[in-house]
């Protein structure tokens, strides 16, 4: 390009545009004035430039504005690192207009040189492309900036800044308390995973976590004293460090049960490993207790407006609950473990997918003997080693004489109460008769579900003699197979493999889960899959206050008040169909109940039974159930219908039982894939009279029954007011619904109000 110098002679006015000022606009205002030329600096652009002759406008980009509305005027646009925005100008090809882009950050004499060289010169190039240095190079000249102290520490640098440093003061202990809380989780998935080498991992960072975070809050939490918000925080780290002092507790715990289980398994213990027992057995019941109250505390402190605050309450009491339970018991453990004597304990096994009233036909029976804190010795029978014995004639119930065709009782149909204590004094008799069995110290009875239950705390057994893997899934297959295959009456089979079965049990018993092992019990207990009874009176006293013991409740008012009136439901089923069809029954329990205006109650009782066995052929078929149902002993019997048929008076049998119910039986036939339903109409000889009032209902669950589903229905007179009760029911005008399951035993109460008669 070829330069051309214009001489100045007269003093010219020039303006210099900038929005930020630099060492450039510094370089160019004095090359300028020693040009002989005015310099005007704006950090805006004017609406009027007519009076000056050259302007040089930095990073404006309405200078092709400025060119259009002054084409006479010299107009000088220079971007600095910005050649997209320099070339789009270059495309407008106005005369009047040069543009200039500099590469760079640093801006030399010689830049400036340039510049105003192309700026004055007449030449017909409109756009001039200048590289400066990129790195800033100290220069000792007036020109250089300095650094402007006094702007850097202005209020609006200073203000935020100490809010930023005061916030973090306060605030920073919520950075390592959030840490801890996502530890807690942790920690509390790896042991709900039973990964206890995880676990223990997060504990020690969640322990460290906790010191960090207690160290940063103590120096913000006199200010929050002061403004009265110390509770959250101080709540929050409070259960943080609970947390850690139970899951600590708890992996303790687990191995020291482990260690208990391993020296009750051994048989041949020393004086000092018995003493070691009793040791750990103390142990585990202070750790119990400090976790108890490790965990009330956090659920006191976790926060209400948290949104997992109810759920995890919740949670966290029903653990709290376990272990107030597994407390209550483990002072019963010497008991239960025959420290210094020896103790034996009558296994009932009943196979509750052929139900009877005490939980199943009882294929098999055991004798587990207890010696000082030692398992030592387990021994199955098969129930017709027993009663291939019997030589006196014992009378039957009714119901297996006429459905059975048993013209003699035998041990296996000796479960035909739903009261276990009856049918554990029952099968005493029969022992005693056919093995000359006695001196027993209490029974279990665990049904197929409940061994279920337990088994899954082992995994997978192994069962050498039988090249068999057993674990919950295939255990009722295995059993029933090697029960039914090639059966006779006084085959070894089955005893055989049950036998085998609980010797690996005793063999694997320190290897098993605790976790699983104390949930799968708890479980079973609850749920009616297994049942104890003891000899000891205090030791059973404690097992029916937990209502383990598979007893008939009492019926009787919790309160003392004369406007009582206590109602009583227990239905039971008895296969009698030599057959396993409970495997495929579904029943479902309808009940509804009407306190008329005259304060009388009036029921009606649906059963619905549907048997899904895919025909007649064993395990399944036709369900032959005599079904008997235990009501109050002054209830007034109604129609009594099977799929709306009135069934035969004469096949219906009334009873009263213990002067305390009256019992309503008959049999119920249902076949493979079809369903039935059977209605039983009643009412009380009680009544409500005028005022406030308590009705009590009590529903007792059959032992080893499936957790059918229930259906709860009051309707209530126009002059009968609920005031409350102990459920949460659907409410729609004078009814309300309750649906649940009948898991255990379940007791209702209602607080009405009764008005005059009507």
């Amino acid at each position: 390009m070829k330069l051309k110098v214009e001489t100045l002679e007269d003093k010219q006015k020039s303006l210099i545009v900038y929005r930020k000022l630099g060492h450039l606009i510094e370089l160019l205002k004095s090359k300028l004035a020693k040009k002989n030329v005015e310099v005007y600096l704006s950090p805006l652009l004017p609406k009027k430039i007519d009076v000056f002759d050259y302007c040089f406008l930095i990073d404006e980009k309405r200078a092709a504005e400025k060119a259009i509305e002054y084409p006479k005027k010299n107009i000088v646009a220079i971007f600095i690192n910005q050649e997209k925005a320099a070339k789009k100008l270059v495309h407008r090809r106005l005369k009047n207009l040069k543009i200039i882009n500099i590469a760079g950050n640093f801006f030399s004499e010689m830049d400036v040189d340039r510049i105003l060289w192309f700026s004055f010169s007449q030449t017909k190039e409109q756009y001039l492309s200048i590289y400066a240095l990129t790195k800033s190079k100290p220069f000792k000249n007036k020109f250089r900036p300095s650094l402007d102290l006094k702007k850097m520490v202005s209020k609006k640098v200073i203000v935020p800044l100490i809010l930023v440093l005061l916030f973090l003061y306060h605030f920073a202990f919520l950075v390592p308390l959030s840490f801890s809380g996502y530890l807690s989780y942790q920690v509390y998935s790896a042991l709900k995973k039973e990964d206890w080498e995880k676990s223990g991992n997060y504990l020690r960072w969640l322990n460290n976590s906790n010191k960090i975070t207690k160290e940063i809050y103590s120096l913000s939490r006199p200010t929050f004293s002061l403004f009265s918000a110390a509770i959250l925080p101080d709540n929050l780290i409070e259960i943080n460090e609970k947390a850690y002092l139970v899951f600590n507790e708890l992996t303790v715990t687990n191995q020291n049960v482990k260690e208990i289980a391993k020296l009750i398994a051994n048989k041949s213990k020393n004086q000092q490993e018995k003493q070691e027992i009793a040791f750990r057995v103390k142990v585990l019941q202070d750790n119990l207790k400090q976790m108890e109250e490790n965990l009330s505390t956090i659920v006191s402190k976790i926060p209400n407006q948290l949104p997992v605050a109810k759920q995890a309450g919740q949670k966290i009491s029903e653990i709290t609950q376990n272990l107030s339970l597994a407390n209550k018991l483990i002072p019963y453990l010497d008991n239960i473990l025959a420290k210094d004597t020896e103790k034996k304990y009558l296994l009932i096994f009943a196979n509750n997918m052929e139900l009877r009233p005490g939980g199943g036909f009882i294929g098999s029976f055991g004798v587990l003997t207890v010696k000082d804190y030692t398992f030592q010795e387990i021994k199955i029978y098969d129930v017709y080693d027993a009663d291939g014995q019997l030589v006196a004639h014992i009378e039957p119930p009714a119901p297996i004489k006429k459905y059975l065709n048993m013209p003699h009782w035998f041990l296996r149909d000796s479960n035909f109460s739903p009261d276990f204590y009856e049918n554990y004094e029952q099968a005493k008799f029969f022992l005693d008769k056919e093995m000359n069995m006695r001196g027993f110290a209490g029974s279990f009875l665990m049904t197929t579900t409940a061994v279920q239950n337990i088994l899954e705390s082992f995994g997978n057994i192994y069962l050498p003699d039988y090249n068999e893997t057993i674990n919950q899934k295939n255990f009722y297959l295995k059993t029933q197979y090697y029960a039914e295959n090639n059966f006779l009456p006084g085959s070894i089979q089955k005893k055989s493999f049950l036998g085998s079965l609980s010797r690996q049990v005793i063999l694997n018993w320190e290897n098993a889960s605790p976790k699983k092992m104390a949930l799968g019990l708890k479980k079973s207990l609850d749920e009616k899959q297994m049942v104890f009874y003891a000899e000891d009176p205090d030791l059973q006293e404690a097992i029916d206050s937990l209502f383990w013991s598979g007893k008939i409740s009492q019926p009787k008012c919790i309160q003392e008040m004369d406007n009582c009136v206590v109602d009583y439901l227990y239905p039971v089923d008895a296969n009698l169909g030599a057959n396993k069809a409970n495997f495929f029954i579904n029943r479902l329990i309808d009940i509804k109940i009407k306190i008329d205006e005259n304060g009388e109650i009036i029921h009606s009782l649906t059963v619905n039974f549907k048997n899904d066995s895919p025909n007649d052929v064993f395990p399944g078929g036709t369900y032959h159930n005599y079904f008997q149902t235990y009501l109050p002993k002054d209830a007034l019997l109604g129609d009594i219908t099977q799929d709306g048929t009135a069934v035969d008076q004469s096949e219906i049998t009334v009873e009263e039982k213990n002067s305390l119910f009256k019992t309503v039986g008959f049999m119920v036939r249902i076949r493979p894939k079809t369903s039935s339903i059977v209605k039983i109409d009643y009412k009380l000889g009680n009544a409500f009279k005028k005022g406030k009032g308590l009705y009590q209902l009590i529903i007792q669950k059959q032992i080893g029954s499936a957790n059918n589903d229930l259906v709860l229905r009051l309707d209530v007179a126009k002059n009968v007011y609920i005031l409350n009760q102990n459920f949460s029911p659907l409410v729609k005008d004078n009814q309300i619904v309750y649906n649940t399951n009948l898991s255990a035993d379940k007791i209702f109460f209602v607080e009405i109000i009764k008005d005059a008669d009507k």
